[in-house]
């Protein structure tokens, strides 16, 4: 007896099944996708870009076969320390059913990181934390997905009420890798800081430039000991 409705194979997954008939123009797409990552893939239910990464093939039944992270913004103290990413996906979709001049395609995403919208404990990455956002964007608009941010977007730990001057005054790390150098090298800080003509009333009051300038001129003399002039031998510890 022929049979006149295919059955499904006795080792196929009702998963498998629902990857075949459900589609992006389907109400329940979203929330389908969203159940073929794992739990350590979500952070309060909203996906993480690793797992929209992992799964993106797959789902798509496509090939990745480039993906380029562009970026047009660097962090200075003149733009709060900003980083703006634009992340590019360019894949090819494997349905033998399509015209070839519709397979290939591209999706791109962007994002920008600063102190206001980053938690505090990354703000010091806003480079790398823009490329992870924008090529999550990226994954979520290729992907189709409606209502749904990516973890990475979203930020908890915000400086609540911060100092415009903050982002450009020289940072803890900077006055840490100055003490370094400066003890191992016996240069005084502060007339060093004379001789670079730079203010220092008060040191964490310094300019981000400033602190980048008086790192640059310490390594140069690290390279060659003999240059530095004794007018700033001497290392004092209490400069700081």
């Amino acid at each position: 007896m022929s049979k006149t409705k295919k059955e499904a194979a006795p080792n196929e997954t009702l998963e498998q099944q629902n990857i075949k008939t459900v589609t992006p123009n389907d109400i329940e797409w979203t929330d389908h996708v969203l159940d073929l990552l794992s739990e350590d893939e979500k952070i309060a239910g909203n996906p993480t870009t690793d797992g929209l990464r992992r799964i993106f093939e797959t789902v798509l039944n496509c090939v990745v076969i480039e993906s380029k992270a562009t970026v047009v913004q660097t962090p200075e103290p003149n733009n709060e320390k900003r980083a703006t990413v634009v992340y590019t996906l360019n894949y090819v979709l494997m349905d033998e059913s399509l015209p070839s001049e519709i397979k290939n395609r591209s999706v791109s995403g962007s994002a920008d990181v600063y102190w206001g919208n980053c938690d505090k404990v990354y703000r010091n990455h806003p480079v790398a934390v823009a490329e992870t956002r924008a090529e999550g964007r990226a994954l979520r608009r290729a992907l189709k997905l409606r209502k749904v941010v990516a973890a990475e977007e979203l930020a908890k730990d915000i400086e609540d009420h911060p100092d415009a001057n903050t982002v450009s005054k020289i940072s803890n790390n900077q006055i840490n890798f100055i003490d370094v150098l400066a003890k191992r090298l016996n240069v005084n800080v502060l007339n060093l800081l004379d001789n670079l003509h730079i203010k220092h009333t008060m040191i964490y009051d310094m300019s981000h430039e400033d602190g980048v300038n008086t790192i640059k001129e310490l390594s140069t003399y690290q390279t060659n000991i003999d240059s530095i002039p004794d007018s700033i031998r001497g290392y004092d510890s209490g400069w700081k």
